[in-house]
Formats: structure tokens, C-alpha cells, sequence
């Protein structure tokens, strides 16, 4: 699967502001499947985990694993 960085930030993003996985995969035109799987590499569904990971993309800072 080859997405650019902003599509998984906006996947992301959209996540972490409580949209569910259909709509985002509607939104992106990707498969729910491939949207969740992105989500849950950011912490999905925690939201708050979600969050973090926003905010470490926009100021640069590496997540730890």
C-alpha cells in the first residue's frame, strides 16, 4: 500500500477527532480495512493515543515504538 505522508497524517487525524473508519475510508478513497490498519499503527482507537501521534507529526518528534 503506497500513500504519502499527508493522506496517513489526514487518515490520522480524522481519526483522533472521532470520525469512524468508514467515513474516513470513504473521505480518503481507501478500503475501511486499510484505514483501520493505519489507525491502529497510531494507536486506534485510543483516541488520546491518536492525538499524541498528530501532535508528534506536526512539531517533528519521533513516537516511540
Amino acid at each position: 500500500m503506497n500513500i504519502t505522508t499527508d493522506t496517513r497524517n489526514m487518515i490520522v487525524t480524522m481519526l483522533a477527532e472521532g470520525s469512524p473508519v468508514w467515513y474516513v475510508a470513504g473521505m480518503v478513497n481507501m478500503r475501511s480495512h486499510d484505514v483501520y490498519v493505519i489507525g491502529r499503527e497510531a494507536g486506534y482507537p485510543d483516541k488520546a493515543e491518536l492525538r499524541r501521534a498528530v501532535w508528534a507529526a506536526r512539531n517533528r518528534i519521533p513516537q516511540a515504538a
